[in-house]
């Protein structure tokens, strides 16, 4: 159903939004620059403008491999419903406002073999949070853009800057002080009383040489999945500079990725700030068998140490060797391996099964006594379904999923070389030693958005400093404090709680414009071994443009 096009004094809450909207657009435009989007956006909002499209029809995608490329999905994207087939272009003020604020980019140009748009990076919200023995409010003040183009018809680009200060709920604000990080964004700086100052930058540039061949290089995030979750790699952590490269044949895609990563620990910290360099060298290959199963492999290697020892390993730079055996010629302290599958089955009326395992290290003898949980294996796995246009009700969402992770997985006897990144994980935010089940869903009606969401999981916590239970993968599983009895839950259990419920309208689908209100609860047994409760109630004005992850 195609919105019919609005005078501007059509909508009543449109007419209650400009007066914020006016403010955001002449922000915005006051900053330096530092979407027809060329890379689909790596979040859950923007990944839901496609989702129930992709699960209703037949295709060739990789649908495991984001970001997506905006060629390859754009044709799935509902985005268009909900804009005008043409836009009157009447002279004044305010149809220009509403074009801009409800139905186009911020500014856009385009010729006859190249494109350009700028829009808008802001996250305003005011909040109330009621477990925090600190402080009762919170509050968030981004600003930024995001510029993105095409230049002829193989290259793309886009950066993205955005500056912040916020203090989040109790449970994401002492997660940034402990860590140092703003959860998925960057290093924090205090900012007045139990507040964070941080940036966000991305950037990458993309060039399409021949029909089977897609590179990109830039600073961003990866991640390998169809679940909510990756068990192997997801957008967990700081961006990253990499490199990437797609090769597509046919209904078989290898991707190779080469990263740049971090160790942020005050102990390796080279010189004030200066921190602590490891490298990724990733393959993955992804194989649709028929229209509706898809099978992936993946493996990895991060290497590197405190002192820089090794530097950058021109052995990994091989696109299609396997890590395993060139880990062992350059010594066990070279590296650390991991190992993966990822499938999936489409079956009919849009339901998508899928699954993932992660082998960080295991040992057949101890596969066979498996009941006595030996500390070796160590793996990951994921199990999922999700369904889209639900009960026949158009975009509606649903989803199920169960995660775990047995102790020790993702660390590694050298902590430098762990699955993580900017003391962050890489794959799932619990890091190791969990079992979640989460169930969600997302509905639209028109330019109206609901979505909630329930995640319970079972905590393997440690019970001091000294301890290693293996659930933080920033400990050496050389130091642990048990052989055997190691299960998804060891050490002192601990439940965890959380909820979500939100509503927003959508005020511009082209660059995700919304105004929102939402609830989350987040409960834990023992908080105090890990984040604290946290009950929070939020509104607030946004562009989707990046995740931050708080469901943990």
């Amino acid at each position: 159903m195609k919105s019919k096009k609005h005078a501007h004094g059509a909508h009543p809450l449109r007419k209650s939004m400009r007066v914020v909207t006016l403010f955001i657009l002449a922000a915005c435009l006051q900053l330096p620059l530092s979407a027809q989007f060329s890379t689909i956006q790596l979040n859950q909002a923007e990944r839901a403008w496609y989702e129930n499209d992709l699960l209703r029809s037949e295709h060739n995608i990789h649908t495991a491999i984001l970001p997506w490329r905006s060629s390859e999905v754009s044709p799935y994207s509902r985005k268009v419903e909900l804009l005008a087939d043409t836009i009157a272009k009447a002279p004044g003020f305010n149809n220009w406002f509403d074009r801009k604020a409800f139905q186009e980019n911020l500014l856009s140009f385009q010729g006859e073999d190249y494109w350009l748009t700028i829009n808008p990076a802001v996250y305003f919200e005011y909040g109330q949070e009621s477990e925090s023995p600190d402080y009762e409010t919170t509050y968030r003040n981004s600003r930024g853009l995001r510029v993105e183009g095409q230049l002829g018809k193989r290259f793309t680009f886009y950066t993205s800057l955005v500056e912040s200060q916020a203090r989040f709920a109790a449970h994401v604000n002492r997660q940034a002080g402990t860590s140092r990080v703003v959860p998925g964004y960057w290093l924090r700086k205090g900012f007045r009383d139990f507040a964070s100052d941080f940036a966000y930058a991305s950037g990458e540039i993309a060039y399409t040489p021949a029909k089977f061949f897609h590179l990109r290089l830039g600073r961003g995030k990866q991640f390998l999945g169809e679940g909510y979750r990756s068990m192997l790699m997801s957008d967990n952590s700081v961006n990253y500079p990499f490199f990437r490269m797609e090769t597509t044949v046919g209904k078989l895609k290898y991707v190779n990725l080469w990263a740049v990563m971090n160790d942020i620990r005050p102990e390796v910290e080279l010189a004030d700030e200066v921190f602590a360099r490891k490298y990724l060298s990733m393959h993955y290959l992804s194989v649709n068998i028929g229209q509706r199963w898809n099978m992936g492999v993946f493996e990895g290697i991060m290497w590197g140490d405190e002192l820089n020892r090794y530097g950058f390993d021109v052995n990994f730079l091989n696109p299609v060797i396997l890590y395993r055996p060139v880990e062992f010629s350059v010594g066990a302290n070279g590296g650390n391996t991991l190992m993966g599958i990822n499938t999936s089955y489409q079956f009919s009326r849009g339901i998508k099964a899928y699954g993932q395992v992660a082998i960080d290290e295991f040992t057949f003898s101890e596969i066979r006594d498996w009941s006595k949980g030996p500390w070796q294996n160590m793996l990951a796995w994921q199990l999922g379904v999700k369904w889209g246009d639900a009960l026949g009700i158009r975009n509606l969402f649903l989803r199920a999923e169960y995660n775990a992770a047995r102790p020790h997985t993702y660390s590694h006897r050298d902590v430098i070389t762990n699955w993580g990144h900017y003391n962050q994980p890489l794959a799932h935010p619990l890091g190791a030693n969990f079992r979640e089940i989460l169930v969600q869903t997302n509905y639209r009606k028109g330019r109206w958005q609901g979505q909630a969401a329930v995640h319970t999981a079972l905590l393997g916590r440690d019970e001091n400093k000294e301890a290693n239970w293996g659930g933080n993968i920033y400990k050496s599983f050389d130091v642990r404090s048990a052989d055997t009895g190691l299960f998804p839950g060891s050490g002192v259990e601990s439940k965890l709680l959380y909820w979500r419920a939100e509503i927003a309208y959508l005020a511009n689908p082209v660059y995700n414009l919304r105004l929102q209100l939402g609830i989350q609860s987040r409960t834990e047994d023992v908080p105090a071994l890990g984040l604290p409760n946290s009950q929070h109630i939020y509104f607030g004005l946004r562009t989707n443009m990046y995740e931050l992850y708080q469901d943990y």
